[in-house]
């Protein structure tokens, strides 16, 4: 058995050594050789029949037969051990080649040799050296340290506020040493223990979850602050120890951590403190620095030669960084990735080990190959010595008594410096090995490019320095700049704009319209619109709101009135009266019973709901189930059957109410059943809780108590004579000053929308226009673009006489839509009659003292009565408050039916007055049935057309239509439903005005609504229309451009094809 060494990848080498033991095993590989040895025989014989030399064949014989015998025949068990992984399972590959097992196992011995033989001569503690932890171990450790932050909010919260109310104070009053805490290696001991005078806020975690927070002294907190140190830190070590070592169990991290620590850090710091104390002194200083930046602002700028200097520093320090970042990550990987190549392509690079002449060179350099892999660890171990060794001094040279806030900045520096140098010098471990075979002058060329970067990063910074050119986070990316010139601009305003892409076109008039990433297209017309001190406007607008207001308000108002009136009256009556009455009673009521209100939207609804569902679902023929379901609404009592008499159905409840096709497909025993489920569906929809709502269910208590008496003579007689003529002129002025607190709610449902269109183009064009043909305007110089104070007064009274010309057109635009207003009539009236009106005050004063003497100002009431009727009052209020508050709950109720109700309204509107009423709707329902009577005769057409689910537009008027117009209905209702359109509305038959052409008077034409379909839906409808009705119909969809919202279907009964009748 022999040994093969590796420092990482185990498991990768013992899967390729299963590989190749699998592939040489096999028969398939052994045919492979034997037809590689015919064909290296082939060429043997070509070689010596053209040079003639025989010992080519001979040399050839006994060269692929030893190496066949000696490197593949032969096999061996390999044991695989990885210094970085110990517990590797299974380690074990048998059946592996002697050429490949042999040449593995010795180069792999003599690597890990000399690599633990330096270690044994580079003397370090074992947890720094690499065969333990890889390279630059303790200063990776050194570095993670430094960056470990307080996780916990509540304690980290509390030290960020101790420090700054209670330490920072201390420094600057003198009570704590700035020196003393820079070069203190316990800094949390140091700062205390707080001053009693001074507090802070200070957060404590409820057991709920919750915080609250205290002000206590600073002294406090230090005292409650310094136990909260240990619990943190042993809450924190386990789940930082896993982050560094994720491979490892938790027990396992956590101790590793706790006995790599210390020694890290005493070879690091000449001081020996146990892991606890480390990280609390680590994690102090952290919260010490971000105190002091929170309290602090930023320095100022350095000198330009500094700032160059430092700059070529960062860049290279950067440029370093970068590269060794790369190469410790990819330069082990890449090792373990050569040496498995390597073992993988033995059993490949075999049958060419057999080949004539070329043979044994290639062997030679295949085992080269071996030694040069070899050769890295020893490599790593030299590099490794190098930077830890130089790490530790400059750790020790800056931190030697322990890590302080003085020294923990250098501290930082030393370890970043290491790793980046390390990092590099591995990057460089490939080539050195190979010019260790080469020669020391191969690695010359490559330590030039190894100071590449730096060299770069001076003469970078120089040029700035010397230039005065600084960028800085510039990216660019597919620029072009064609023809461009620019001078003389100055922009330091910052400007970020991101999200998604957009494309904006600029029409020819000026506008600009941007298509966006969802495809939307928004249209700006700004651009394309003048703009000037002053903005014509027209605005249009439906407004619903909500509003509260207070407010001071101030009316003045001054009148002008005229009013001129006459009257002329007279009277006279005599007359006498004598009573007397008492009066005692008393009494209370509970009055329950029912109403059935005139509900005419709820009633129509339900009423038609139900007629619908016995047409639909049980076959019911319309006129009977519109009148079974009125009678059924009207009586409520739910027992409706077979033999109930029903107004309108003459023949009782037979088989006569279901419709014609009900009936022929239907057997005599299943028209019983049809007819029983049907009136069963009645009785329960009657007696429903929405019916009985409808007709408003009610209970009302009364309590009345009374008492009264009452004596009286009268005696009365009356005489007038009127007669009033006047005429006034009156002015007045009115101002009223107050303050008021006035609550406004409105709600309006409506469909209207709000629309402001600028008229400040239309301006433009008619300033131009008038300014071109009025020579006199155009010489006082004014233009439009023209500012107010920029006009001198001749062109500000050209601009003042344009825009009043300007304002008339418009008003006279609206006074010819509005025609002349003729004169108001005067008044006929010339002065008052003063002969009546003395006559009238004469009889008044006759009729004032033939009048008796009444007393009607003393009180005559009972006061026991009183106070009887009193308690009654006050106990028939306490229950009708009762009542009140259960009627506000059914109140709540209706509310919610009557929204519900709204929807069905909609269709009452369509309804005339007698249609509407309880009593007489059946006859006017039965005048306007679905039936159209046959011929030319005129019949309603209403029912008929709801019967096709179409409605009819208020103010239409088809009760004499042309029964000949019926097909007309039923095809548009038949051809909207089959293009998946929504029933369509009759907006004009014989009553409506349109223009010369368009009128229907004689019943034989029909518009239906269109401006709700597109106009190629419309021509699609009108197709089909068309197509069901024949030749004698004209079918159109007109359109209107300029006005979209008169586009209808026009259908028309038209045999001769003549005008529109």
């Amino acid at each position: 058995m022999l040994e093969l060494f590796t420092i990482g990848g185990g498991e990768y080498i013992v899967n390729v050594l299963n590989a190749v033991s699998a592939w040489t095993g096999g028969g398939g590989y052994k045919s492979m050789i034997r037809v590689v040895m015919v064909m290296g025989l082939i060429y043997t014989l070509l070689i010596v029949a053209f040079s003639l030399d025989w010992r080519a064949w001979f040399n050839w014989f006994l060269q692929a037969t030893l190496i066949y015998l000696c490197l593949m025949v032969p096999t061996v068990t390999i044991q695989v051990t990885d210094r970085v992984n110990p517990g590797l399972s299974p380690n074990t590959v048998a059946n592996v080649p002697l050429g490949l097992g042999a040449v593995a196992s010795f180069t792999s011995q003599v690597g890990d040799y000399l690599t633990t033989e330096a270690e044994t001569v580079f003397v370090m503690p074992s947890q720094l050296q690499y065969s333990a932890n890889g390279i630059i171990y303790g200063s990776k450790l050194m570095e993670a340290t430094r960056q470990i932050r307080i996780t916990d909010p509540e304690f980290a919260a509390n030290i960020n506020e101790h420090m700054k109310r209670c330490v920072f104070y201390d420094v600057m009053l003198g009570f704590k040493s700035m020196d003393g805490l820079a070069k203190s290696t316990n800094l949390w001991a140091d700062i205390g223990p707080g001053s009693p005078a001074r507090a802070q806020t200070y957060v404590t975690r409820n057991g709920d979850g919750t915080t609250s927070t205290a002000v206590i002294t600073c002294r406090d907190a230090y005292t409650a602050l310094t136990p909260e140190w240990t619990q943190f830190l042993n809450a924190f070590s386990p789940i930082w120890a896993k982050q560094l070592y994720p491979g490892m169990a938790n027990a396992v991290a956590q101790a590793k951590l706790a006995a790599d620590l210390p020694v890290t850090y005493q070879a690091f710091t000449s001081n020996a403190s146990n892991a606890l104390d480390i990280m609390r002194q680590s994690l102090a200083v952290n919260a010490f620095m971000q105190a002091r930046d929170d309290m602090s602002g930023g320095t100022g700028a350095a000198a330009i030669d500094s700032f160059a200097a430092t700059r070529a520093d960062i860049q290279t320090r950067h440029t370093y960084s970068a590269l060794a970042q790369g190469a410790m990550k990819w330069v082990p990987i890449l090792n373990i990735v050569l040496t498995v190549v390597f073992y993988a392509m033995f059993p490949v690079l075999f049958p060419l080990f057999l080949m004539p002449e070329t043979g044994v060179s290639t062997l030679r350099g295949y085992v080269t190959g071996f030694f040069y892999l070899a050769a890295w660890g020893p490599l790593y171990v030299v590099l490794h010595m190098i930077m830890m060794g130089r790490g530790l001094s400059a750790g020790n040279a800056v931190a030697g008594d322990g890590m302080t806030l003085g020294n923990f900045a250098g501290i930082g520096a030393v370890n970043d410096e290491t790793a980046s140098l390390a990092g590099y010098m591995i990057a460089s471990i490939p080539f050195l090995a190979a010019g260790m075979a080469r020669g020391a002058m191969a690695i010359a060329g490559h330590a030039t490019s190894f100071l590449a970067p730096s060299q770069n990063a001076a003469e970078s910074a120089a040029g700035e320095a010397t230039t005065g050119n600084y960028a800085y986070g510039n990216a660019s990316l597919a620029n072009q700049n064609l023809n461009t010139q620019a001078s003389n601009q100055w922009n330091n305003q910052p400007n970020f704009a991101t999200g998604s892409p957009a494309f904006s076109h600029r029409q020819a008039n000026g506008a600009i319209s941007t298509t966006h990433a969802d495809g939307s297209v928004v249209t700006n017309q700004n651009p394309a619109i003048s703009s000037f001190e002053w903005k014509p406007t027209l605005t249009r607008a439906n407004v619903g709101e909500m509003r509260s207001t207070v407010g001071e308000f101030q009316n003045q108002a001054t009148q002008q009135r005229e009013m001129a009136s006459q009257s002329l009256s007279a009277a006279n009556t005599i007359g006498a009266q004598l009573f007397t009455t008492a009066q005692n009673s008393r009494g209370s009521e509970t009055i329950l019973g029912q109403q059935t209100q005139d509900a005419i939207s709820q009633a129509q609804n339900l009423t038609r709901s139900w007629s619908d569902t016995l047409v639909n679902d049980y076959g019911f023929d319309r006129k009977a189930a519109d009148d079974l379901a009125r009678f059924s609404y009207m009586q409520g009592t739910g027992n409706l059957g077979l033999s109930s008499p029903v107004p309108g159905l003459n023949a009782g409840i037979n088989a006569s109410v279901l419709s014609q096709e009900s009936r022929n497909r239907t057997s005599g025993a299943s028209v019983n059943e049809r007819i029983a489920k049907g009136l069963s569906f009645l009785n329960a929809e009657s007696t429903s809780d929405n019916a009985t709502h409808s007709r408003e269910n009610f209970t009302r208590a009364v309590s009345t108590s009374g008492s009264s008496e009452l004596e009286g003579l009268s005696q009365r007689r009356d005489a007038s004579l009127t007669e009033a003529r006047s005429h006034s002129l009156e002015a007045g002025r009115l101002e009223e000053v107050g303050k008021r607190y006035e609550r406004q709610i409105s709600e309006i449902e409506s469909g209207g929308f709000q629309t402001s269109r600028d008229y400040s183009q239309n301006w433009q064009n008619f300033a131009a226009g008038e300014l071109a043909r009025n020579e006199g305007l155009r010489d006082s110089g004014y233009e439009t673009w023209m500012r107010d104070v920029d006009l001198n007064d001749r062109q500000r009274q050209t601009r003042n006489v344009l825009e009043e010309r300007f304002r008339n057109s418009f008003i006279e635009e609206m006074r010819n839509d509005l025609g002349p207003i003729g004169p108001l009539p005067s008044s006929g009236i010339a002065q008052p009659a003063g002969d009546v009106k003395e006559w009238g005050s004469n009889q008044v004063g006759v009729v004032t003292n033939s009048g008796p003497s009444v007393n009607v100002r003393s009180d005559s009431r009972d006061a026991s009565l009183t106070s009887l009727v009193g308690d009654r009052i006050e106990g028939a209020n306490e229950r009708l408050d009762q009542y009140d508050f259960g009627a506000n709950l059914t109140n709540g109720d209706l509310h919610r039916r009557g929204e519900a109700m709204f929807t069905g309204s909609a269709n009452a509107q369509n309804l005339s007055i007698g249609e509407t009423m309880p009593i007489f709707g059946p006859l006017f329902e039965r005048g306007s049935s679905g039936s159209a009577p046959g011929g030319g005769t005129s019949f309603n057409a209403t029912g008929y057309i709801r019967d096709n689910g179409m409605s009819i537009k208020p103010g239409t008027n088809v009760t004499a239509l042309d029964s000949r117009m019926a097909p007309a209905i039923s095809a548009v209702a038949q051809e909207s439903k089959r293009l998946g359109l929504a029933p369509r509305t009759v907006t004009s038959a014989q009553d409506r005005t349109h223009t010369d052409g368009s009128l229907h008077p004689s019943g034989k034409a029909l518009d239906f609504r269109g401006n709700n379909i597109t106009i190629t839906q419309g021509r699609a409808l009108a197709r089909g229309v068309s197509a069901r009705l024949g030749p004698d119909y004209d079918v159109a969809f007109e359109t209107f451009p300029k006005d979209p919202d008169n586009n209808h279907l026009h259908a028309e009964y038209d045999p001769k094809g003549g005008r529109r009748k």
